[in-house]
């Protein structure tokens, strides 16, 4: 019974790790408590992952299988049904530590404890991931496979998924807001029941990645999906010269990762105290307050947004490294949406820097009359060490904003609005 244990705990650390690799552990939270009615603890899911208005649920449950799908009795896909159900039935815990407001603070894998509000959330969304322990010994086409991987259960969609599929899925969608939208788009897919025949998931992922209009159509237009075969075999075969251009142009992306994931560093950090009086309504430098936002806002940009503000960001490490020492560029979010990311690259000592972060943040958003600006410093490309520094700006107007318009005038030309796509078709065999 201990090695069967150990065992799970081991296809836990694994989930995590994806988790992490994904959420980050800023958004990662692994085994929470909360308290009963009767003042007991309970665990209330395995994993859970709070992002704004958005929380998700996991329950990972783990089989020993030794036999090939092919030598697997009735009773054998029984039992393995079972065990999906078991981690199904698990999900209503969360439901009832939510009624019973049981969840006031939770600790992520960061090691922070971050309050709870259990009432924020506008959608509960669960998963169930299976890993059946020996089966990755086997072909693939000997191994247990989970087709149409979803109901909804305790008034809550649940997408369920096989281990090595959801893992696989975190090397195609590596952000919080790209998954959320996968899972929304896959919970309509399936709930409408827009495919013919049995859904295997990483054929689907393929089809949502590369022809995402498709999908759209058949959401749009409630029509029915056919796919082919071995779609996922295709396409890390013949698309290989595809992928890799796609993972070469989405480099620069990392580096807005990076930042997120050295931003709980800044807590306590407190570096700049002559600005901070002229910022409106900035959370205090080196707060968990002001981490927890930054951190959100972040990692709300999906990876395109990301792959665009880096490339930004690349550009002004690089300049920062020539004679004139400095470079700076905003990226806005969208055209509707009214806040954006200012990056700046400078030799600068880290309190020069800081007043130069606050101040170019605080033109840009009075010239462009912003509701919300993140700024994020860093060294050139070639600097020794690697530091970052952080401010966020949202609320009121500041009381000199004709000052800082001239100011934003004089230091930055006009912007442009720019299209990304994910994938670059290539003239390369097999493309």
């Amino acid at each position: 019974m201990v090695a069967k244990e150990n065992r799970g705990d081991e296809t836990e650390d694994l989930v995590e790790k994806i988790c992490t690799k994904m959420f980050f552990s800023d958004f990662t939270v692994r085994k929470p408590k909360y308290k009963k009615k009767d003042k007991k603890e309970k665990e209330a899911a395995d994993l859970l992952i709070p992002f704004g208005e958005i929380l998700l649920a996991i329950q990972v449950k783990s089989k020993t299988e030794l036999s090939r799908v092919s030598e697997k009795t009735p009773i054998d896909f029984q039992r393995i049904s079972q065990v999906i159900e078991d981690g199904v039935g698990q999900l209503k815990t969360i439901k009832r530590a939510l009624a019973n407001e049981g969840l006031t603070e939770l600790k992520t894998v960061r090691g922070y404890s971050i309050p709870f509000a259990c009432k924020q959330f506008r959608k509960l969304t669960g998963l169930v991931i299976l890993d059946l322990i020996g089966e990755e010994i086997f072909p693939e086409d000997e191994r247990t496979v989970i087709s149409n991987g979803f109901l909804y259960k305790h008034d809550m969609p649940v997408h369920i998924y096989m281990r090595s599929d959801f893992e696989a899925i975190s090397s195609e969608i590596d952000t919080l807001p790209d998954f959320v939208e996968y899972l929304e788009t896959r919970e309509i897919v399936h709930s409408r029941g827009l495919f013919w025949f049995p859904l295997h998931e990483l054929d689907f992922l393929v089809l949502y990645k590369t022809k995402p209009e498709i999908v759209r159509r058949a959401i749009d237009n409630n029509t029915h999906i056919f796919l082919n075969d071995n779609l996922w075999e295709h396409y890390q075969d013949k698309l290989d010269s595809v992928i890799r251009k796609r993972n070469q142009l989405n480099q620069p992306s990392y580096l807005i990762d990076i930042a997120i994931n050295e931003l709980h560093k800044s807590v306590g950090f407190n570096l700049v105290t002559d600005v901070t009086n002229t910022v409106p309504a900035i959370f205090p430098q080196g707060s968990l307050e002001g981490y927890l936002v930054i951190a959100y806002e972040l990692a709300m940009i999906p990876r395109l947004g990301r792959r665009l503000i880096g490339e930004k960001f690349l550009r002004c490490l690089k300049q920062a490294n020539k004679k004139i020492g400095v470079g700076y560029s905003f990226v806005g979010l969208s055209r509707e949406n009214k806040s954006g990311v200012l990056v700046v690259s400078t030799k600068s000592g880290r309190n020069e820097r800081t007043k130069m972060l606050y101040n170019l943040s605080a033109a840009v958003y009075s010239a462009h009359d912003l509701d919300q600006i993140i700024g994020i410093a860093t060294e050139p490309l070639t600097g020794y060490g690697r530091s970052f520094d952080f401010v966020i700006l949202k609320g009121d107007k500041f009381d000199n904003h004709e000052e800082l318009v001239d100011l934003f005038r004089k230091a930055f030309g006009p912007g442009h609005f720019a299209d990304m796509a994910e994938y670059i078709e290539t003239n390369e065999k097999g493309s």
